[in-house]
């Protein structure tokens, strides 16, 4: 392990800033590990990327089957930065070495599939995931065999992370000499040029929109259902329409007989590994006293599922109806998120919106109304695109403990628009006429 002076003396070197810690964006597996920073490079980095060039630590806890448990620490050497127009095309994308401590696997477990890297010999123990959305096509181009030869001839610790256009490049332990930093750098430089270039080639030939990942949990019939059977008024905040939705799904028979099926699973899995009880009470002819456990695991089972559904069902459509409800009054259309991204992606979006509108802004003129989040987190973003290359006006989204609003939404969106056109708003006064 080195201090922080490896990165001082680098910073220096190469005219750079330091700073002892700081922080990263939340992206990807790596980087959402409670971890933290233990001397940060900023600016322009060898290889000709801007981004951050970093130490980072996290600490993790496990317990053995006595009950022993033990920390485990890992250190990296990571430089992050920024390949904002890959969002549409591969939302999430992980590489690990043989010998890396990264997961190789940037976004959520049941999104992920691995990547065929062709049985490369130099490439054995290594694993590589992606979008499981993400185009077929645009995938095979982006792993041709030359960068597929790059990546073998890599060290056993290095890999990869890129989430939400977020690129975490780096290599287990604090490297301490200026040729391996500067090494680093260069790989993160040539893995965001190889990416960006792939993105871009989509705008220029005009294949963006066929070869957009799209989203594999865009399609719930359950909603569609629901939303269709259920009329509510248009809901002026976010939650106004839940207890709507949740009294509607409490006495649906589609909300019992899923809580049930998924209790009998629950049910059959649990007699796997305590299947010792089963079977002494077969044995012993005990039926009744077999049947009964198994039904009231059943339906303890089904209880826990159907609560959890009554939570989480009815917050989700009654978002789905506000946002809905809200593009409707407004002469929006909603568009699918990443397909608006890779067809916008001259624009860099600052962020993967979860939602998109498109259609007249206030003050005149047309664009697309992009929102990451409800204004619960703090990481949650807003921004108006005027068009397929921008320009980009972003803000955070915050809302009340209440919860959004049509007014924090329509306040938004005409502050934003009115930026993008370089109109004054109230919070950009405008400048004085000279004398």
């Amino acid at each position: 392990m080195f201090a922080s002076g490896g990165l001082e003396a680098f910073a220096k070197a190469e005219g750079l800033s330091f700073r002892q810690t700081g922080s990263l964006p939340p992206h990807g597996d790596l980087l959402t590990r409670g971890g933290h920073v233990e001397g940060l490079v900023e600016g322009s980095l060898p290889g000709g990327i801007d981004g951050s060039l970093a130490y980072y630590t996290y600490t993790y806890t496990t317990t053995d089957s006595d009950r022993h448990s033990t920390s485990h620490t890992r250190r990296f050497t990571i430089v992050v930065t920024s390949i904002p127009q890959s969002i549409g095309f591969m939302p999430s994308l992980g590489f690990r070495g043989p010998k890396s401590e990264m997961s190789g696997i940037s976004g959520s477990l049941d999104e992920a599939v691995q990547v065929d890297l062709g049985g490369h010999a130099g490439l054995k123990g290594s694993h590589c995931y992606r979008y499981r959305g993400a185009s077929e096509m645009w995938t095979r181009r982006l792993f041709s065999p030359g960068l597929v030869d790059w990546l073998a001839r890599s060290e056993p610790d290095f890999g990869f992370e890129l989430a939400d256009g977020v690129l975490t490049t780096g290599r287990a332990e604090h490297l301490g000499g200026a040729a391996a930093l500067t090494e680093l750098c260069e790989e993160a430089a040539h893995l965001t040029q190889v990416i960006a270039a792939e993105s871009d080639q989509e705008s220029n030939t005009g294949m963006a929109a066929g070869n957009a990942a799209k989203d594999p949990k865009a399609s719930d019939p359950r909603m569609e259902m629901a939303l269709a059977a259920i009329p509510v008024d248009p809901p002026e905040s976010i939650n106004a329409a839940e207890p709507v939705f949740r009294h509607h799904l409490g006495h649906s028979p589609m909300t019992f007989i899923h809580a049930l099926s998924y209790g009998i699973s629950i049910t059959l899995l649990l007699n796997i590994p305590g299947a010792a009880l089963p079977i002494i009470l077969a044995v012993q002819g005990a039926w009744t006293a077999l049947a009964a456990i198994e039904l009231a695991l059943v339906l303890i089972c089904a209880f826990i599922v159907y609560r959890r559904d009554l939570h989480a069902w009815p917050r989700k459509y009654a978002a789905e109806a506000f946002w809905r409800n809200y593009a409707s009054a407004r002469g929006l259309k909603l568009e699918e998120p990443l397909r608006f991204a890779a067809t916008h992606a001259e624009a860099k979006l600052p962020f993967r919106p979860d939602r998109v509108m498109t259609g007249p802004l206030p003050g005149g003129g047309e664009g697309s109304f992009c929102i990451l989040g409800d204004g619960s987190k703090r990481a949650d973003r807003v921004a108006v695109v005027a068009g397929p290359s921008g320009p980009v006006a972003e803000s955070e989204l915050e809302a009340e403990p209440q919860g959004l609003t049509t007014k924090d939404l329509d306040t938004y969106l005409e502050q934003l628009a009115g930026e993008d056109r370089g109109t004054p708003t109230a919070e950009t006064p405008p400048e004085p006429a000279p004398a």
